[in-house]
């Protein structure tokens, strides 16, 4: 069992680093992210960049090829439009249900990530306000209690970041971003939502926030 769980927090950090990669644009759609080369890359054993790929390709970060390796999938407009709806969707209802299901105890625990966030903007820290942001919004869908909720919430989420991190200048250049300011006030408002036990609120706020980060995230590709 030990053996298990240390496989699990090695593949968790591979599956960090990955991203952290990706972040930086080492690599970009349609690059083949092979297992041996990040391995090595990686000074890890091939298990868990194995697992972390598994877990990259599960959350629709990444494609499966049919015989070697896995690609970032090439983004299009039509699978960005249709992404970021059905994020709308799913995280306003997931939104609604962390109101009225999560416990006291999470809901304080969520509030925790406020201080980091604000940090990762002051300093323009694109990791940071990556790890936050996930904390958020995958926190929200723990808090829900709803399995179903969790898991198309994640694989939207992540899938909708391929966008974020490639096409918006919001994470190239964070600091100068007035994208900042929104996402943090949409956060705070979405979060006194749940602490207020407000269902109807946090899921139009979260439906307003995801749908506003897209439009955002348009005009500052045009």
């Amino acid at each position: 069992m030990p053996e298990v769980e240390t496989n699990v927090n090695m593949g968790d950090a591979a599956y960090r680093a990955i991203i952290r990669m990706i972040l930086d644009n080492q690599y970009r759609p349609g690059d083949v992210l092979l297992e041996n080369e990040l391995a090595e890359r990686l000074s890890l054993s091939r298990t868990p960049v194995s697992y972390a790929l598994g877990k990259l390709v599960a959350e629709g970060f990444l494609e499966k090829r049919k015989k070697k390796g896995c690609v970032i999938p090439t983004p299009s407009a039509e699978d960005a439009r249709n992404v970021f709806l059905a994020r709308e969707v799913i995280e306003s209802q997931t939104a609604a249900a962390a109101a009225r299901f999560a416990s006291d105890e999470e809901i304080a625990d969520l509030g925790k990530i406020f201080d980091p966030q604000a940090e990762s903007v002051f300093s323009g820290s694109k990791e940071l306000f990556s790890s936050t942001n996930e904390a958020f919004h995958l926190g929200i869908a723990r808090m829900s209690k709803n399995p179903y909720f969790e898991r198309y919430c994640r694989h939207a989420f992540w899938h909708s970041n391929l966008y974020i991190f490639f096409f918006d200048n919001f994470y190239r250049k964070l600091a100068e971003s007035p994208a900042k300011s929104k996402t943090v006030v949409y956060h705070r408002q979405i979060y006194e939502a749940i602490q207020c036990r407000d269902a109807e609120a946090a899921g139009r706020l979260m439906g307003e926030h995801v749908i506003t980060t897209y439009e955002g995230m348009l005009m500052r590709l045009t």
